[in-house]
Order: C-alpha cells, then sequence, then structure tokens
C-alpha cells in the first residue's frame, strides 16, 4: 500500500491569533490520516507546537513567505523551497488565506509544477499577483464565493468545521464569576472592536430592564490608539454607565467555558462577516443565536429556527429578541438543540471530508 500524498499547509499563524488559524487546526485535528499526510510551515514558534507534536503532524518553522526584494534573498528562499518541496514529495499546497503576493515559495511550486490551493476566510476584493495561478480558492460561505475576485477562479463553498469535543467539554463559570443558577447570562465573545457591534450590545444590555439578567462581554481589549477601531476597558465602563449586570470578563482562553456559562449568546456585527464561528460555536453547545443579517450569518442562523436575526445597527429589534428570550426558557432550549443539530449535520466531519477530498482532487499524481 502506497503512502498517503503529501500536502503541505502555509499558515500565517502558530496558533496565536486569528479564527483562519483556528480553523486550519481544526480541519488537521480531524483530518483522515490514511487520506493525507498534512505537513505544515509556521511562520514563528508558537503555542500550536504542542499540540502538533502530540498528533504526531510533522511541522517547519518556516519564517515569513519570501516576497520580492533583495534579489539574493529571494534566489535563496526560492532553492530552499524547491528543495524542501522535492525533499517532501509535496503533492499539493494549501495556503490558509490571501496573505501571499509574489513568494518565492509558490515560484518553486510552480517550477515543480505543484498546484496550490488559497483559502478564503475573508473576502479578497484585491487578489495579488500570484492568485492567478491558484487551481481554486476555497471560500467558507456562498457570500464570501459570490464577493471575492478573481472573477474566473473556481471558488467551492467549503463551511467551517467545529470540535464538538472541544465543545462539549466546556465547563460553567457561574460559581467564580459570582453569576446565580436564576440569572441568564446573555455573551458576546469576540474581538473587542467597533465593527463587531459591542457597542451596541451593551447599548441592547442597557434597554433590557429584566432584573435577573446578566451581560458578560468576553475578549480581549487593546489600545485604541494602537487599533484603530478598538475598545479599551475603559471605553467599555463609559458605554455602561454604571450597569453593574454589565460584565467584562477579559479574553477568556478555553472560550467553550463562556458558551457554556451563557444562555444566549449575541452576534451583533456591523460588517459584513464572512460566516462567524461565534455562531458555529454557540450552536455546538446548544445555545441560541441573536445575531446581525449580515454577510455569511444567514448562512449558519435560520431566524426563529436555531436563533433570529435583525438588521445591523438595530438596537431595539436585537433588546426584543433577546428579550423574549430571556422570559422564555423553553424557546431557547428548542433554538438551541436545533443549533446543535445543524453543526453536528453541517459543520463538524462533513466540511473537513469535502476539504480532504478537493486537496486530493487537485493534487499532483
Amino acid at each position: 500500500m502506497s503512502n498517503p500524498p503529501v500536502i503541505c499547509f502555509i499558515t500565517n499563524s502558530a496558533g496565536d491569533w486569528g479564527g483562519a488559524s483556528r480553523v486550519l487546526f481544526t480541519n488537521l485535528r480531524l483530518m483522515d490520516r490514511q487520506r493525507l499526510t498534512p505537513l505544515l510551515l509556521l511562520p514563528r514558534p508558537g503555542p500550536i507546537e504542542d499540540e502538533l507534536g502530540r498528533l504526531g503532524i510533522r511541522y517547519h518553522i518556516w519564517g515569513p513567505l519570501t516576497e520580492p526584494g533583495s534579489p539574493l534573498a529571494y534566489l535563496r528562499g526560492l532553492v530552499r523551497a524547491w528543495r524542501l518541496f522535492r525533499r517532501e514529495h509535496v503533492t499539493a499546497i494549501h495556503l490558509n488565506g490571501t496573505f501571499f503576493w509574489r513568494p518565492a515559495e509558490l515560484l518553486a511550486a510552480r517550477l515543480l509544477r505543484i498546484p496550490f490551493i488559497a483559502h478564503y476566510h475573508v473576502i479578497n476584493a484585491k487578489p495579488g499577483p500570484f492568485m492567478k495561478h491558484c487551481e481554486a480558492a476555497i471560500c467558507v460561505s456562498r457570500y464570501t464565493a459570490e464577493q471575492s475576485l478573481p472573477a474566473v477562479l473556481p471558488k467551492p463553498v467549503i463551511y467551517n468545521s467545529i470540535s464538538l469535543a472541544r465543545f462539549d467539554s466546556g465547563h460553567k463559570l457561574r460559581d467564580q464569576r459570582g453569576i446565580g443558577a436564576d440569572e441568564v447570562v446573555v455573551a458576546f465573545l469576540g474581538q473587542i472592536r467597533e465593527i463587531k457591534g459591542v457597542a451596541d450590545f451593551i447599548a441592547m444590555a442597557r434597554k433590557i430592564p429584566h432584573p435577573n439578567a446578566r451581560f458578560l462581554i468576553a475578549g480581549e481589549c487593546r489600545d485604541p490608539q494602537k487599533f484603530p477601531g478598538s475598545y479599551s476597558e475603559q471605553d467599555l465602563a463609559k458605554l455602561a454607565q454604571g450597569d453593574v449586570r454589565i460584565r467584562y470578563i477579559g479574553y477568556v482562553k478555553d472560550v467553550e467555558d463562556v458558551y457554556h456559562t451563557a444562555d444566549i449568546v449575541v452576534v451583533p456585527s456591523r460588517w459584513q462577516e464572512p460566516l462567524g464561528l461565534i455562531n458555529l460555536e454557540a450552536g455546538a453547545c446548544r445555545k441560541p443565536v441573536v445575531a446581525t443579517r449580515v454577510g455569511g450569518i444567514p448562512e449558519v442562523v435560520e431566524d426563529g429556527v436555531n436563533g433570529y436575526l435583525v438588521e445591523p445597527g438595530d438596537v431595539d429589534a436585537l433588546a426584543a429578541r433577546v428579550a423574549g428570550l430571556i422570559t422564555d426558557p423553553a424557546l431557547r432550549i428548542r433554538m438551541g438543540e436545533a443549533g446543535r443539530s445543524r453543526v453536528e449535520r453541517d459543520f463538524t466531519t462533513r466540511p473537513v471530508r469535502e476539504f480532504e477530498t478537493l486537496l486530493l482532487d487537485h493534487a499532483r499524481r
């Protein structure tokens, strides 16, 4: 029996940030190693290394891709990649994003006639010069595929996958956070940025007078002077205006614990989310979602079935839907179960098998 084809995965994260890297590493965890052999190129050392070691996935600390600059450095990058791809018998390359322009690594792949495939986790409206050499661009939603360029490039839609084992292992933080069993927790998770609608979440909370409601905000605050559009803890406190029911709990590494603590998850994005991992993760944890009707979110949240959809910026509609769920625990359970069923059907192993099949279909034989 021949060895499975070697697929080289190139990423610009070492597990230290980004939804795109979470998707890639979930795919690698769930991948059928009898179908293909993954080889990972990391941009730098990072927290994913320990897990890769446990999984037996080989990787190299490669550094950033070699873009045009110094002719000598570019030539060295070309030769280095050419040697690696030949030595490892690479049959296809997967680029986890559109973070490349004219890298020497892809030139080496073209010289060796190794096909490469990009992965659009966000809309690509300005494709780089080497994008025209891709065999295809995997898109995380129909919305992303319809909005991205180049127009002639094949854009198969493969939804993100969720590891149910991870989200089933979560623990409630209620005792730790001083939250009573009779209190209803409404959670916001993700980047603490204007485009994510965190200000709308706080405004919504202040419109809901329910005394037993608690509103948790989980995510990393960053200095808005360095990261425009971000909020500091002080900014959140000003927006809350002393409402003690609204609490910022900071960055939580084990995000599944926040979902298990929550009764309702709110995704009030103001930008066109390509898909929205929060919606999938909430469904995996049987939590109803109230989200904005933007981007690819309607491909996950079916209004009135596993959650509700409202227009972006409509704080009154957001508050009305959340208030209705706060007072109706049976509806929360029904929607949460519908969300779990949807995730089990469409967002677990099915996307991984589709991902593997696409890579193998394009692999050099």
